[in-house]
Parts: C-alpha cells; sequence; structure tokens
C-alpha cells in the first residue's frame, strides 16, 4: 500500500547546508537560507503556502474546514493587530507543515501531543552550526522547548476562536496544550541590578593595581555600545513595564505604542486610540529618580526613550547578553527578570497586593498567587495570634 503523501514543509539539506521547500508530486524550491537564517526560511515557506492555499470555509463544520484555512484568515485579519505579531509569524510555518492537510476538527488531544513530539524532537533555529560555533553538528543542538510548543499551539487555539467568532465555524475547537512550566522565582536583588547598570554603561570590573580589590572602570571597548540597555533597566526597574512596552515607549503622543508625559509625570503604556488588550496596559506614575533620568534622556532622543543610534528597537538581545555577562550575571537572568523584581521589591518594602497589581496592570490574585510569599509580614498577626498568651 503506497505511503500517504506529506504536505509542504520546509526540509533542512545538511550536505548543502540549505533550507529547502518540499511538497507532494516532487516539488521542491530553494530558499538560498543556510541553517543560521531559518526565519528567512519560514518567511518563503508561509509566502509559498500562502500562494498554494486558498480558503473555502463552506458551512463552516470543522470536520470539512482545513487548518490551513483557519490560519490564513488569521495571519491576514487578526495577526497584524495583536501584541506580539512575531509570535503568530514564527509559529505559522510549523503549525502548517504538520496540520497540512488535517481538518479542524482532527485536532484531537492526541493530535495536538503528536505535535509537541514532533517539534521538541527538532533544534533550536537560533543556534548556528559548524567550525568556529558553539555546536559543530546539528545533532549537538538543543531541542525545542516545551513552552515553544504551547506557544505555538496557543497560534493555532487562537486561530480557531477568531474563525469561530468570524462565523467561519459552526463551533470552537480546543486544543490540547503542554502543561504551563512553574514560574522561577528569581529576581535581582539591589546589588545585581546596580552590576548589570554599571555593566550596560560600559563599566567593567577590574582589579585594582593598589588595593587588589575589584572595582567598576570604563573600558574603551565596552564605551558606548549598550548604554541603550541601561534606559531599558531603569525603565524596567522603576515602573514594572513589559519588555516590548518599553521599546514602544516614545517622548510624544502616538496611536501605536505608549508614551512619556514629563510635565504630569505619568508614562501611558497605551498609545491614543488603541484598544486593550489581555494584558492590560494601565498607566503608571514616574518616580523621582526616573523622572530626573527621562528629563536627561529626552535631549538626547530622536523619538523613542530606547534607541540604539537614533533608530528603534524590537528586542533587545544582543546588548542585554553583553550586558548581563559583564554583570556576572546567568542565562536566567532575561529582560522579564526586571518586571519580577519590581514586584518582589514592592512586596518586599510593604506595599499593598492592590496596589503593586494596579501598578503592574494585573490582578491582586495573581501578586498574591507569585509574590506572597516575599511578604511574610502578611502572615504575621496568624502567628501572634496563635502564640498569644492566654
Amino acid at each position: 500500500m503506497p505511503r500517504p503523501a506529506k504536505g509542504a514543509r520546509l526540509y533542512y539539506r545538511r550536505k548543502d547546508d540549505r533550507w529547502v521547500i518540499k511538497d507532494a508530486g516532487g516539488v521542491e524550491l530553494g530558499t538560498g537560507c543556510a541553517y543560521g537564517e531559518h526565519a528567512q526560511a519560514e518567511r518563503q515557506f508561509q509566502a509559498y503556502l500562502a500562494q498554494k492555499h486558498q480558503p473555502d470555509f463552506g458551512t463552516g463544520d470543522p470536520a470539512r474546514v482545513e487548518i490551513l484555512d483557519v490560519l490564513k484568515l488569521y495571519a491576514d485579519e487578526r495577526a497584524p493587530e495583536t501584541e506580539r505579531p512575531d509570535v503568530v509569524t514564527s509559529a505559522l510555518p510549523h503549525l502548517g507543515q504538520f496540520f497540512a492537510g488535517k481538518k479542524v476538527a482532527h485536532a484531537t488531544p492526541n493530535v495536538c501531543r503528536a505535535y509537541a513530539k514532533w517539534r521538541m524532537a527538532q533544534p533550536q533555529a537560533r543556534y548556528k552550526v559548524g567550525e568556529g560555533y558553539r555546536f559543530k553538528t546539528v545533532d549537538e543542538v538543543p531541542r525545542v522547548g516545551s513552552q515553544t510548543v504551547r506557544r505555538e499551539l496557543g497560534v493555532l487555539s487562537a486561530a480557531f476562536g477568531y474563525a469561530h467568532k468570524e462565523h467561519k465555524l459552526l463551533y470552537p475547537v480546543v486544543v490540547t496544550m503542554p502543561d504551563k512550566t512553574p514560574g522561577r522565582d528569581r529576581w535581582l536583588t539591589r546589588g545585581e541590578a546596580a552590576s548589570l547598570i554599571w555593566a550596560a554603561l560600559g563599566f567593567r570590573r577590574v582589579k585594582d593595581p593598589e588595593t587588589g580589590r575589584e572595582v567598576w572602570r570604563r573600558t574603551g571597548e565596552a564605551q558606548g555600545k549598550t548604554r541603550h540597555v541601561a534606559r531599558f533597566i531603569l525603565v524596567g526597574l522603576y515602573t514594572g513595564t513589559r519588555h516590548e512596552a518599553i521599546l514602544r515607549l516614545k517622548w510624544l503622543p502616538t496611536t501605536e505604542g505608549g508614551y512619556v508625559d514629563l510635565r504630569s509625570g505619568i508614562i501611558y503604556r497605551r498609545g491614543i486610540g488603541e484598544g486593550e488588550s489581555s494584558k492590560r496596559r494601565t498607566p503608571v506614575p514616574i518616580s523621582k529618580r526616573l523622572w530626573a533620568h527621562m528629563r536627561r534622556w529626552r535631549p538626547q532622543s530622536v523619538a523613542h526613550v530606547v534607541e540604539f543610534e537614533g533608530m528603534p528597537l524590537d528586542r533587545l538581545r544582543r546588548a542585554w547578553k553583553t550586558a548581563r555577562i559583564a554583570a556576572g550575571l546567568g542565562e536566567e537572568v532575561t529582560p522579564h527578570i526586571l518586571r519580577h523584581t519590581f514586584a518582589t521589591w514592592a512586596v518586599m518594602d510593604g506595599v499593598p497586593f492592590g496596589k503593586v497589581a494596579m501598578a503592574l496592570g494585573t490582578t491582586e490574585k495573581v501578586i498574591d498567587q507569585v509574590y506572597g510569599h516575599h511578604s511574610p509580614e502578611n502572615m504575621r498577626s496568624v502567628v501572634e495570634s496563635v502564640s498569644r498568651r492566654r
């Protein structure tokens, strides 16, 4: 019995170090992208799928509607309006490759688990391979993690939900995702935060020839390359604003992203006319210390609060890593740790959970669950009541 034909897929041809698009009927298209250029290859694959496929929703029966049709609808109409369109863009090629030819009703728990197993057997595309790199062969590269799979299946779930909302599906289909990894209880101490800022400003730890102790000294090779990271760190530490929202902050009111009002001393984390998302972007006051920094930054900027050579940034990667390593901090110290640190410091200082929640744009329940253990004083009345003399 002949083996059923596979759908379109992105394939790494190891001997040529190139990604190619393979499809049924012997179709094979080169992308011209090497292993380390997986993101570019994914975009070409997505364009190929969009050109090849014409959506047909018929009566909206999930047993008859193809998953690729739903993904294309979501990518064309909804993805550009999401807070993280890049997450959707990176997930679509993998979802399209695995679910090609499958109907929406086929996305059963077993099939979703099969997708997770398939993805978690693949190497992470962010690592380059070959001589001079950390990994010499593809087999040595770390595999895709469960939380990456969770994000990708989350895109599939959102696509199903959007199609149902737009009356393209008769009923929504539940997508089974891997369990969420428990959050790391990692935050920066005051000393670690100071070290990170010093490192971002171009200082490095060197041994003082007179005292023999380590001191921070500015070095020529590091000077100026990561100064924008210092701005990012200070805004994150003093406001608890999310990574993406900080990078979108401008000095003047805008319809996309937030802005800083130095006159009133408030950061508006949502642009004028922007709708609210599930991640609430509430306004937050600017502390006196941060306000002094921002007044100094304003004349040195073009449009955004955090810029590199006058240009805005989509993500902080290489510059953050440089500062982190120079500060002597581990890989677990990601940009998101600034938000955790803001909340942890506030709770430790005895700030009521409700106020911390308002500053972060979340709920008091979340603050209690995630950060409540940093405020043991909340339980003091209980233990004092039990130990009181009768």
